[in-house]
């Protein structure tokens, strides 16, 4: 059985669901524990979905699915804690270590990386082997002499709401104005004429695109949340392709979702997200991307489950 790590407004995972027999997963929803009971001891594991009945343990459990575990329900933490965040804190840091151990084990489903993580800042060193990459500076304290020429979109590290719920969207910004006391990430705006988005899935590739005129300032994600126009497929030089899997077999990951923009025919890398939302891209599976997806897994999930078979009884 495959376990499922998200949380109840992940959209992602409910379409991918749709290829799968309920009886062969049990998703936990992080924002919903009141749904949920589980107990870890030495011998084993259980979890159990209270609204169905339906429980995974250690005898029946073959893969570690990851998706989407957020709390989209913020809380404003007092100076000294509170319970909530007690308990959310709780309860990430068991499945997170539940998560790493099933990635010692060969366990995970697809969403895994073979290598340390990759963040933006590595992410970006290794990117330089591969494509384009456009100047970029993290940085805190002291404006840097670079930063003092050019137009420059300043991004976040993290998805961290910045209060009332307000998340860091990309934009662009005039460098000598900023507030020197805060940590800034800058990279040198790229004009141009179309943002590429490819999802990387155990060696094979789907990419889309959509003209760069079409989005609401800088950030794409802001046309993706408030309108669900299909990005269309596109495809890939066999360059490209080339170089997309050499970023992944060097960075470890078997997963993930590009975001390029495409200046003078040549791709710009912006980042890797490892586990990131992909399903608005082909929610009626009319290009077979959710299949794509669900296919890797099981086929990964098959060979745990051979794999337990036979593995001697400890």
């Amino acid at each position: 059985m495959i376990f499922i790590f998200t949380c109840s407004q992940c959209e992602t995972t409910d379409i991918v669901l749709r290829e799968f027999n309920e009886n062969d997963v049990l998703r936990l929803n992080i924002d919903k524990p009141e749904d949920f009971a589980w107990d870890f001891h030495r011998l084993g594991f259980r979890i159990m979905d209270k609204t169905c009945g339906r429980e995974i343990t250690d005898k029946t459990f073959t893969s570690f699915y990851l998706r989407k575990p957020i709390y989209f329900k913020h809380i404003d933490i007092p100076k000294f804690g509170c319970l909530e965040n007690w308990c959310r804190e709780e309860t990430t840091e068991l499945f997170s270590d539940f998560f790493r151990e099933c990635q010692h084990r060969g366990l995970v489903a697809l969403v895994c990386c073979q290598n340390n993580k990759y963040g933006k800042l590595r992410q970006l060193l290794a990117a330089e082997k591969y494509f384009r990459v456009a100047p970029w500076h993290f940085f805190h304290g002291e404006l840097p002499e670079e930063l003092k020429l050019g137009r420059w979109v300043a991004k976040s590290m993290t998805a961290t709401p910045i209060g009332q719920d307000k998340i860091f969207f990309v934009k662009e910004v005039d460098p000598s104005a900023l507030d020197l006391n805060y940590p800034w990430f800058l990279q040198k705006r790229i004009d141009g004429e179309e943002e590429v988005t490819v999802v990387y899935i155990d060696g094979q590739t789907y990419a889309a695109n959509a003209p760069r005129d079409s989005f609401d300032g800088e950030d794409s994600r802001k046309s993706i949340f408030s309108d669900s126009a299909p990005w269309p497929r596109c495809e890939l030089t066999p360059a490209e392709e080339r170089a997309i899997k050499g970023f992944m077999d060097e960075t470890g990951y078997r997963f993930g979702r590009f975001d390029f923009i495409r200046k003078d025919g040549e791709l710009y890398f912006l980042e890797l997200n490892p586990n990131g939302q992909w399903a608005w891209l082909d929610e009626k599976n009319e290009h077979g991307l959710v299949s794509m997806v669900a296919d890797a897994i099981k086929s990964e999930d098959q060979a745990h489950r051979l794999l337990k078979k036979h593995r001697p009884a400890e």
